[in-house]
């Protein structure tokens, strides 16, 4: 009788790799026992997104349990992965034949603790089967809890309640805003002066955290046993003292000059009293807290807090990015082919380059970085190579030293940067880290841009001046802060969220500078820009495209957050155009999640992701990918499942008559996917306008004069653009510039004067004020009547709109007007055509057309510019028959005085379902009542999400 076979572990890692494998994970990858010298993990693969690490042991291996928890703990730990399960196997395992191994294996109770970045589970008894299941209530937890914002909220309400000891004492907050680069101007009014001292309180006390937190990690994972853990500080009589001569020791013998030589300077400027001594032990005892919780300081947790606290965010339009936005979009741009992103080799990215040009406080660099250890640790799996600490270290000396690229014109911001990134790998040092605050403001007569100096250069000089703290490029790293010659590399990859103003309305553009240094700026700015396909009107997210374009090389990407303004914006067309001259746009993502619009903090603007790479020349552009989401993920762990969903996904077209939605786990939809041919010149990107793919499809067919409605056959309809049937008049600046408004005092001039939902109500309405020549006007007493009037019209097409309130889209009158709020259409029309267009442009169809050229500024509040209304395809009342036409205008006559309801209640308004059915009548449509109930779900429209939890879920029966 031959000898019974004893296994060993890697035996039986393997058969738990093909049950894993045969329950519907894909890619589970067992320990590679052939390759010398290697350490990989037992078992790794991805579950929905998070990686998973297995780590086996027998039962009779001394301290199974304990060895094998460590293991994993330690898996955790480093990064390498987000969810860990330690696995001990029955003594008995190691005997069974091997022709019957699987089948045992599978009905073996295992011993499993699972651990995770929010901890660890008991130890229990689990089947291969019931592992998964535990793993996916892990993943549901995890996904569930936001454990950054849980830190940063706690952290930040201390900080408000530390910096309120010191808000009252002006000298000491004067001296921190120095210290902070928060400079004091001159003619700063009382109230500015007042938010400045606050903010550098606050942001003084959160640097003096972001020390104590990397100090305690320096104590733990560092390699100096010398530095103190926040213990030591416990019995302190002043920890004040005692920290300052820490943290000076520290950078002066080990580095980390950007944090502890300021956190020094901070200390040294605290007011000596017994609140500042209990305020200090309180941020003490916070900083011990979040560093138990590990997982939040892989997370930029410091940037969160910093995004909150930011007073100027309004001028300097740092809107900073969503810690869940930037691992979604950086994990969606490294999902893609990357022939340049080698991580086989020793060292590992040689050549490899990022730049963030507005990297505030790094979040989205961390987030590159991130991504790109998960291709790491991915790749040298499936190819056998180690994962040794070596390994693990060689990558992130190489991320921080050469791959990652920060510029920005906040100090504060770069040092928290600085810290952020460190932490990541708080047991390496670095020689550099290319991390630059960037000049901004005068110096003497030179006007200083920030980042956008790069513009024409890839060096920005060092310049001699009186105060060089803030008008020099300064380059910021562990080891040291120093003024430098600012470089930006060719890159492989430019990821940004840049300052959003723009050069209208309030021209907020360097706002946070005195009203002089802001004049000169903007005029420097305005020769700078002529260089770039860009435009400031969009603001200067436009210009930093067009710049970042400038240092990308070919194969390279861009990955930007923009206002949602991109895909349909009249001031965003020279962007449009770039890139489709020179890119394929990849993907293109938009929350349709009407609680969260937006991918920055702070923010309730309407934002979009879009990956863009760069073309050989003579290369066509690809097809474009809409992720057109229900639910904007507000966890990191939410954001990596909805990663790689997408991308294991297949889009719906156009022309098929299918959709592609995104399910979560349990069945929830979270957006649909769609993909569209690459758009031509400034054209709209009109994949971004509707959250359901029926709902895209109807526009971008009727945009061609097919009307489709869900279910029916196709109805070509007479379409022609808005300018075939007349002229548009001036806007409101215009307007205003050449009259005044009265209710009273009569002109021969009338006009119409706002659109108040609750007045404006029918199609047919009556002028409402009068206007009168402004004599004073700077274009001459007679601009209004010799230019203005004359481009009156008795069509008014509404400028702007919040569907949800407002009720129509276009009204009529019986003589010429203008108004300030719309668009004056004049024609030469027939009474009865000008009637049968009023009915159209108020109709179910002209709503899908105009929601389709709008430029979204936050969920159902829309504008739509005068470019978009020319272009605009309506019904072409020149090509109807006669008695068409008189049928029409007979039910326009008998439906312009009844009120209509919201655009957005158009499913069960009555007098909108009797325009749609006069016109399906005359012009032989369908029953339009699919369109309608199909629009009036649309988060665009009524300002309601669709997402929501399934009643039932039914699944197929496993395996």
């Amino acid at each position: 009788m031959p000898p019974a076979p004893r296994h060993r572990e890697e035996t039986l890692n393997t058969h738990l790799a093909v049950l894993l494998t045969e329950h519907g994970i894909d890619d589970a990858e067992p320990e590679t026992i052939l390759t010398a010298g290697t350490q990989r993990p037992d078992v790794m693969f991805t579950f929905n997104g998070l990686r998973v690490i297995l780590e086996g042991k027998f039962a009779d291996v001394a301290d199974a349990e304990k060895v094998v928890q460590a293991d994993a703990q330690r898996r955790v730990d480093s990064g390498i992965c987000h969810i860990a399960a330690a696995v001990v196997y029955p003594e008995a395992l190691r005997t069974t034949s091997t022709k019957n191994i699987s089948g045992v294996l599978a009905e073996t109770q295992l011993r499993v603790c699972t651990l995770s970045e929010i901890g660890a589970t008991a130890w229990s008894e689990a089947t291969p089967a019931e592992l998964l299941e535990t793993l996916r209530r892990v993943h549901h937890t995890m996904s569930q809890e936001d454990i950054v914002a849980t830190a940063a909220q706690a952290l930040s309400e201390r900080i408000e309640t530390i910096a309120s000891f010191w808000n009252g004492q002006g000298a000491t907050c004067d001296r921190l805003s120095e210290l902070l680069g928060m400079p004091i101007h001159a003619d700063e009014v009382p109230e500015v002066r007042e938010a400045r001292r606050v903010m550098s309180a606050k942001v003084a006390a959160l640097v003096m955290a972001n020390a104590m937190i990397f100090q305690e990690q320096l104590a733990n994972f560092g390699n100096d046993p010398r530095v103190n853990t926040l213990r030591a500080y416990d019995q302190a009589p002043d920890p004040i003292a005692d920290l300052r001569e820490h943290w000076h020791w520290i950078w002066n013998e080990i580095n980390y000059v950007p944090i502890f030589q300021l956190g020094e300077r901070i200390l040294a400027e605290l007011p000596v009293s017994l609140p500042t001594i209990s305020a200090t032990r309180w941020l003490i005892t916070e900083a011990k807290s979040i560093c138990a919780n590990q997982s939040a300081l892989r997370h930029d947790l410091m940037g969160r807090i910093y995004h909150w606290l930011l007073y100027h965010a309004k001028y300097l339009g740092t809107y900073y990015t969503a810690v869940s936005s930037a691992t979604l979009l950086l994990k969606l741009t490294f999902n893609q082919d990357w022939p340049t992103l080698d991580v086989s080799t020793s060292p590992p990215l040689a050549e490899f380059t990022v730049a963030d040009l507005t990297c505030g406080t790094g979040t989205l660099l961390m987030a590159a970085g991130q991504a790109i250890a998960d291709r790491f640790v991915e790749g040298r799996a499936r190819a056998g190579l180690s994962l040794l600490a070596e390994d693990w270290k060689q990558l992130h000396v190489a991320l921080m030293e050469n791959v990652l690229h920060g510029y920005d014109v906040l100090p504060s911001a770069v040092h928290l940067t600085a810290s952020t990134l460190g932490m990541l790998s708080p047991h390496v040092t670095y020689r550099r880290m290319n991390l630059f605050i960037m000049p901004l403001g005068m110096q003497g007569n030179l006007p200083r841009l920030g980042s956008l100096e790069f513009i024409g250069t890839d060096h920005v000089p060092t310049q001699l001046s009186l105060d060089n703290r803030e008008l020099q490029a300064q380059q910021t790293g562990v080891a040291n802060t120093f003024k430098a010659e600012a470089a930006i590399p060719l890159l492989d990859l430019c990821v940004m969220n840049p300052p959003f103003v723009r050069s209208v309305g309030g021209n907020l553009l360097f706002g946070n500078l005195p009203e002089r240094e802001r004049a000169q700026l903007q005029k420097e700015l305005k020769v700078q820009v002529k260089k770039l396909s860009a435009s400031s009107t969009a603001g200067l997210g436009s210009v930093f495209v067009a710049l970042a374009d400038t240092r990308l090389k070919v194969g390279g990407r861009l990955a930007f957050i923009l206002p949602v303004a991109l895909a349909t914006g009249e001031a965003w067309g020279s962007s449009r155009a770039l890139l489709a001259e020179k890119y394929t746009v990849e993907m293109v993502v938009v929350s349709h999640d009407a609680g969260r619009p937006n991918f920055s903090e702070n923010t309730e603007l309407s934002e979009l992701l879009f990956i863009a790479r760069k073309r050989q020349p003579d290369a066509p552009a690809g097809m474009t990918h809409y992720i057109n989401l229900w639910r904007n993920p507000p966890t990191v762990f939410e954001a990596l499942d909805l990663s790689r969903r997408i991308r294991d996904l297949t889009p719906a077209t156009l022309t098929e008559q299918t959709i592609t939605p995104l399910r979560d786990l349990d069945g929830y939809t979270l957006g649909e996917v769609i993909a569209l041919p690459a758009s031509v010149g400034e054209a709209q990107w009109i994949g971004a306008q509707f959250a359901q793919t029926w709902t895209l499809r109807t526009a971008a067919l009727l945009g061609t004069g097919n009307l489709v409605v869900p279910g029916k056959p196709p109805v070509t309809l007479p379409l022609c653009a808005v300018s075939e049937l007349g002229k548009l008049g001036p806007d409101q600046k215009r307007i205003h510039e050449g009259f005044k408004v009265a209710k009273h005092d009569w002109s021969p001039y009338q006009g119409f004067w706002d659109h108040n939902s609750k007045i404006v109500t029918t199609m047919a309405q009556k002028p409402n004020s009068y206007l009168t020549l402004w004599i004073q006007s700077p274009r001459g007493a007679d601009y209004g009547s010799r230019l203005l009037w004359p481009r009156a019209g008795k069509i008014l097409l509404a400028e702007r709109l919040r569907t949800n309130t407002h009720r129509v889209m276009a009204v009529g009158f019986d003589r010429p007007v203008l108004g300030n709020s719309w668009w004056a259409l004049q024609t030469e029309l027939s009474p009865a055509q000008e009637k049968v267009l009023l009915l159209w442009l108020n109709s179910t169809p002209a709503l899908v057309l105009l929601l389709s050229r709008r430029v979204t500024t936050q969920g159902a509040w829309m504008k739509v510019k005068q470019p978009a209304w020319a272009a605009m395809p309506v019904l072409d009342v020149r090509a109807l028959p006669p008695a068409t036409l008189e049928q029409l205008a007979a039910d326009y006559d008998r439906l312009c005085e009844q009120p209509l309801l919201a655009l957005a209640k158009l499913a069960v308004d009555p007098h909108r379902i009797a325009i749609d059915d006069a016109l399906a009548a005359a012009l032989g449509l369908p029953d339009l009542q699919p369109l309608r109930e199909l629009l009036a779900r649309e988060p665009g429209l009524t300002g309601v999400g669709l997402f929501c939890k399934p009643e039932k879920i039914s699944r197929p029966p496993r395996k």
